[in-house]
């Protein structure tokens, strides 16, 4: 009995994992059926994208010269014994599944044009998908720039210029975060003379914490050029010794892309010398008179710049803000990318043929 029992089981396991074998490979070839569906459907819709509008007028004149050889498209489609309204006949594909005469060739051309249109309305779609996504990613290009390394004496002013270059993308906003030894350095001003920004909503100074922040921007079309000041810093040598002036990663540079990308790639620094020996009484008479001109520290703004902060707020501490970084699977980054200019492209081809055609007509 107990033999009986035993084999009854290991016959129904045996039957359970072929079950279950069989099942398997039915999922794997569904799977794989639908993919290649998708694949084929993918390419299908950006082929006639492309080439649907020149096949749709080409139709008819390749049915004319070569009736026998061309096929319609509903005639094709359709069993043994069904109507087509294109040729206004029984389909019989033993005898020819041609177009019956011109109107039948257009009403097929016709047939190509619509799913065109329905082609290319997928592809914008996919294009505003990506462009929600923030597809394809504006690069991070820009740097801030320090000049080089130089030497002052105790109580002489220096300018450092806030300098932006690798500007490949048009800006509009612009946020300078800096960090200094509040021991050896002090900021005099910070001046907006010669900036290419137009508004500023932000100007902080603090020399308790040793950290400045300028934040500004202009309208779009936004700024572009090889490079531009933002701004500059007016330094004051408190004691002698090295000194490091960076940006903080708190700093950003927005592109105006529509989506406010930051496109601040590195941050510069620089070390200072404060040498031991002081300035002359009369070269700090002289100091006091040029900076604090109204010409050179712009107190008095620019006509062509708009100002919304605080003359005397300061910071009281400073913001560490990581700069942003991009997320996500680089691979898939790249295919997205690719996916996005590929749409470029065919509207871009589109776009290329109707001013043909409208200077051909003008």
């Amino acid at each position: 009995m107990e033999i009986v029992i035993y084999r009854t089981f290991l016959f129904f396991s045996l039957i359970s994992v072929k079950m279950n074998k069989e099942f398997s490979y039915f999922k794997i070839k569904t799977a794989a059926v639908l993919i290649l569906i998708i694949i084929s459907s993918y390419i299908i819709v950006h082929l006639f994208a492309v080439f649907g509008v020149f096949l749709s007028l080409a139709y008819p004149i390749w049915w004319f010269f070569a009736p026998n050889q061309t096929i319609c498209f509903l005639c094709r489609g359709r069993k043994d014994g069904e109507y087509c309204p294109f040729c206004k006949k029984v389909v019989d594909k033993s005898i020819s599944i041609s177009p019956e005469n011109l109107s039948s060739a257009i009403l097929n051309g016709l047939l190509i044009f619509i799913l065109t249109i329905f082609s290319i309305g997928l592809i914008y779609l996919e294009s505003k998908a990506l462009s929600a996504l923030g597809y394809p990613r504006t690069p991070k290009t820009v740097s801030f720039v320090i000049p080089s390394v130089g030497q002052y004496r105790l109580e002489e002013m220096f300018p450092m210029e806030i300098r932006l270059t690798g500007i490949k993308t048009p800006i509009n906003t612009v946020q300078a975060d800096i960090s200094f030894d509040p021991n050896r350095l002090s900021v005099h001003e910070v001046s907006t003379d010669g900036s290419f920004a137009s508004i500023f909503i932000q100007k902080e100074i603090n020399n308790d914490a040793g950290y400045v922040r300028l934040t500004g921007g202009l309208p779009s079309p936004g700024y572009y050029g090889e490079s531009g000041i933002f701004g500059t810093v007016y330094f004051k040598g408190l004691s002698p010794g090295i000194v490091q002036v960076k940006f903080l990663p708190s700093s950003m540079v927005l592109a105006n892309d529509g989506k406010g990308t930051n496109v601040l790639k590195d941050f510069d620094e620089v070390s200072y010398l404060v040498l031991p020996e002081k300035i002359s009484p009369e070269e700090e008479e002289t100091q006091k008179e040029y900076f604090f001109s109204t010409s050179v520290l712009g107190k008095d703004t620019d006509e062509n710049q708009m100002v919304f902060y605080d003359e005397e707020k300061v910071l009281g501490a400073i913001e560490e803000q990581p700069v942003d970084r991009e997320d996500g699977n680089p691979f898939i980054e790249k295919i997205l990318s690719l996916l996005k200019f590929k749409d470029y492209l065919i509207f871009n081809l589109y776009e290329k043929a109707f001013n043909t055609i409208k200077r051909l007509f003008n």
